[in-house]
């Protein structure tokens, strides 16, 4: 594509890991605690925050490696990667997008055999695209749209098996 770079991840964010422990979490929202992000897909709590900003959330360990987006106050487990402070050729959005298709050199690249890992290095040295701001506009405006309809269509799913269980229900009465 004309006017698109590849450059290394580390030379266009920041990239850090958290300090949070997962027996400090709790899987119930209180007053004043942060969403806390680990390995799992379940959300958590923590009572204080190490982030402030924009971010894509990596999980450290794990069978995938997919990215999370998030924005606001949080909390991180000390084996979650946070990538932040994006340089203003690169918007946050389509970050998350393009690290999306990473998840292969993630997984070729992981180390430990019970369990895979994420190192530092691999983040700094993943190679992602960038088009020019205009193109990433574009490219993020229409991947927000499919991913809000693929969400809709999601609860509208939810709601066809919950009437589907109603009516078999009634069925069999």
């Amino acid at each position: 594509m004309k006017n698109e770079k590849t450059i290394l991840l580390g030379n266009v964010a920041c990239i850090s890991n958290g300090s949070g422990d997962v027996q400090d979490s709790d899987s119930i929202k209180r007053d004043g605690w942060y969403p806390f992000f680990d390995r799992s897909e379940e959300q958590k709590w923590f009572p204080t925050y190490s982030f402030n900003r924009e971010a894509i959330i990596y999980a450290g360990e794990g069978q995938n490696f997919f990215p999370r987006y998030y924005k606001g106050k949080f909390a991180l487990h000390q084996r979650c990667y946070a990538i932040t402070d994006f340089c203003e050729c690169l918007l946050p959005k389509y970050c998350l997008y393009f690290m999306n298709t990473l998840n292969s050199y993630f997984i070729r690249n992981a180390v430990g055999s019970t369990v895979p890992s994420l190192r530092m290095d691999m983040f700094q040295k993943a190679k992602i695209k960038i088009p020019t701001i205009e193109r990433q506009q574009e490219i993020v405006s229409t991947l927000d749209a499919l991913s809000l309809k693929c969400e809709n269509e999601e609860i509208v799913r939810a709601l066809y098996n919950t009437q589907k269980s109603y009516l078999l229900q009634q069925l069999f009465i």
